[in-house]
């Protein structure tokens, strides 16, 4: 046969399910493939015939199919690549004198070819010098060790060697030696070397007039500093160790360098490092300058902490106090921090006729989120050398330090307008709802589902049993829901003497007023440790109270009881009963020759009384079908009735009143 394709690579994604993957090109056994799987991180595995994969096909011109077993089917986001991976093997043995074998002689150069084919394959994925140009040696000798964390390059002559200890950087940069020694000194020919041995601490470089081969470049690190606008980063340093890629430095220039006896000195302040230098290892120092500040919206002033009603100083703005919220009039010299005057115009500040004169936003320049926000609200006071401007505090974050460079912008509100005619009144609303009831309380707490005699915790109370009509005592902290100290208060509970009720405690769930206890105070409380306990008795409650419940607690004090027996009413003129007269076993007294009145005040019986009196009368009610009697008694066996008439009045017995004479023949019966 002929090969007539150079295809010696077929390429596939996987996706979970899919098994069997097609090769489009000849191959002789079935150990004549390469399956490789890549990751999508790119990650390559070569798999294993009969243990991940089979092959069918092997012989066929048009190439056959590899089969992935179950468990190493090509997942979603990976590669299947198959190669022909012919052995690069000579196995023809032609015997003298025997017939030509042209078909033995034919796999041979098939053989031949497809290696020759793979080879390309991996040529093509080569860096190769183009077919125009020339390399004299496109090999190096140093070993692993030698070039390890070497870069490839080229030399003096364009041929390919390993960079020699170093891995320069891009940008301005130069080559020197680390020392480790940290005075402020010259750290010696090439070298640097910084002010503290702890990278994260160092504050100053010092850099060698010399870089490593010997270059002057003093002036190139003089002009770290040139971006003045910008005092806190002028530009960033970065350190990086020349035969590494996982040890450096990196700090910002933060202010002017010095030019000192060869050497200068840089003020720098650390941002991140990674790795360990040592002695006289080789770096390279590479720098970038910062972007000057924007200009600065407002004047430029910097902050004094005086909270004197005085002049700050050249260029300094204070307030009358150090809280901010607190500031009522804030302190402006007649000139900013550049030295231009802004007396004239800070005093019209306060000109608009409207309440608010204007707003003043006054922001650290190094850090936007330190600032301060007021509104001004009356007219600017001109001092000697600084105005005054009385402000009111609107919002700040942070503080000022002294020397802070400050923004202060000023924004003017309009005049005040003419009033406007009345306008029509307008219909009535609609009436709002009715907003929920209230719980009446006098302290806000949580409410404990906790029974044990101890402090409920801050801000909380808690009952001793958990059914509320067996509650007998109340377990209340010290502080309320707002760490008010209410120790005092509630331990008055007991302060009145009354043996039924000291006081009536309600305890009410806050937003729903159907959820309530109600108990009244029934001894004397405890001061415990923490808390206090207070003796109840259930009077009514209504719903339950779960745990952390905020509800509110009401007490109400009871009056205390009186003093002595009551023996008369005389003080009262008109006493009345509010139910039935009692006499609980005793009588009642009445003085000689008085009544008792109907409800207009009319005499209805007077009752005269007899000295040394023994005989009374008896009035007896009756059952239903009885008659009631009025009836003599007393001490001596024969009493008798009399009924006697005034002036030339009668006793009159009506025949209604059916008069009978008792069997006795000794009184007169009435029948009614």
């Amino acid at each position: 046969m002929t090969v007539s394709s150079t295809t010696v690579k077929n390429s596939y994604s996987g996706n979970g399910s899919t098994t069997e993957f097609a090769y489009a090109f000849k191959i002789f056994a079935d150990t004549d493939l390469q399956v490789i799987i890549r990751s999508s991180t790119g990650t390559e595995t070569t798999k294993t015939l009969t243990t991940h994969y089979t092959v069918s096909g092997a012989g066929d011109a048009s190439g056959g199919n590899v089969t992935f077993e179950s468990g190493h089917i090509p997942a979603s986001g990976e590669t299947v690549v198959i190669r022909r991976a012919v052995p690069q093997t000579q196995a023809i043995d032609y015997i003298a004198n025997d017939p030509f074998p042209a078909e033995t002689h034919e796999e041979g150069l098939d053989r031949a070819t497809m290696t020759i084919q793979q080879m390309q394959e991996a040529l093509d994925r080569s860096f190769k010098v183009s077919r125009t140009n020339t390399i004299t040696s496109p090999e190096f000798t140093d070993d692993a060790s030698t070039r390890a964390s070497k870069t490839l390059g080229f030399d003096s002559s364009g041929d390919l060697t390993t960079v020699a200890d170093f891995l320069p950087t891009g940008g301005d940069s130069a080559m020197f030696q680390y020392s480790t020694t940290t005075t402020d000194a010259d750290p010696g020919a090439g070298y640097f070397r910084l002010n503290n041995a702890t990278i994260a601490s160092a504050t100053e470089i010092y850099v060698d007039d010399l870089e490593y081969n010997g270059t002057d470049i003093s002036a190139w690190v003089q002009s770290w500093d040139d971006v003045s606008g910008n005092d806190t980063n002028r530009g960033r340093i970065r350190i990086s160790k020349a035969n590494t890629l996982d040890t450096w430095m990196v700090f910002k220039v933060s202010g002017a360098v010095t030019d000192a006896s060869g050497y200068t000195k840089v003020t720098l302040v650390h941002i991140d490092s990674a790795g360990t230098f040592a002695n006289d290892d080789k770096c390279w120092i590479a720098f970038t300058a910062s972007g000057e500040d924007g200009a600065i919206p407002g004047y430029f002033y910097k902050f004094d902490t005086g909270t004197s009603d005085a002049d700050p100083g050249a260029g300094e703005i204070s307030f009358n106090n150090g809280t901010y919220a607190s500031a009522t009039e804030i302190y402006i010299d007649d000139a900013d921090a550049n030295g231009a005057s802004t007396a004239t115009d800070v005093q019209s500040w306060g000109g608009s006729t409207s309440t608010i004169k204007g707003f003043l936003h006054i922001v650290d320049i190094n850090d936007s989120s330190t600032y301060a926000r007021f509104k001004i609200t009356a007219a600017v006071t001109d001092a000697s050398g600084y105005n005054k401007i009385t402000v009111a505090h609107l919002a700040s974050n942070n503080t000022f330090s002294a020397a802070d460079e400050l923004s202060v912008h000023y924004t003017r509100t309009g005049l005040k307008g003419d009033t406007g005619s009345t306008g029509a009144t307008g219909s009535t609303g609609s009436t709002g709802s009715t907003g929920a009831s209230g719980t009446n309380s006098q302290l806000s707490m949580t409410w404990s589902s906790s029974t044990s005699d101890a402090d409920p915790g801050a801000g909380k109370i808690a009952f001793n049993h958990g059914t509320l009509s067996s509650v007998s005592i109340l377990y209340v902290d010290d502080a309320d829901d707002a760490s008010a100290d209410i120790s005092g208060y509630v331990q008055s509970w007991d302060d009145v003497s009354n043996s039924t009720a000291r006081g009536i405690v309600t305890i009410t769930k806050e937003g729903t007023a159907s959820t309530y206890a109600t108990f009244k105070v029934s001894g004397a409380v405890t001061d415990a440790s923490g808390y206090t306990k207070v003796p109840v008795t259930h009077v009514v409650s209504s719903g339950s109270f779960s745990n952390t419940d905020g509800v509110g607690v009401h007490f109400s004090y009871s009056g205390a009881d009186g003093t002595g027996d009551m023996s008369n009413v005389v003080d009262d003129t008109s006493p009345q009963l509010g139910g039935n007269l009692d006499t609980n076993s005793h009588n009642i007294l009445f003085d000689d020759a008085h009544f008792i009145a109907d409800d207009a005040g009319n005499e209805q019986i007077i009752f005269q009384k007899t000295a040394s009196a023994v005989n009374q009368l008896d009035v007896t009610n009756a059952a239903t079908g009885n008659d009631p009697k009025i009836s003599a008694t007393g001490d001596n066996s024969n009493v008798g009735i009399t009924l006697e008439a005034k002036g030339t009045g009668v006793v009159q017995v009506t025949t209604s009143m059916n008069p009978t004479i008792s069997s006795t023949g000794k009184s007169l019966v009435f029948g009614f």
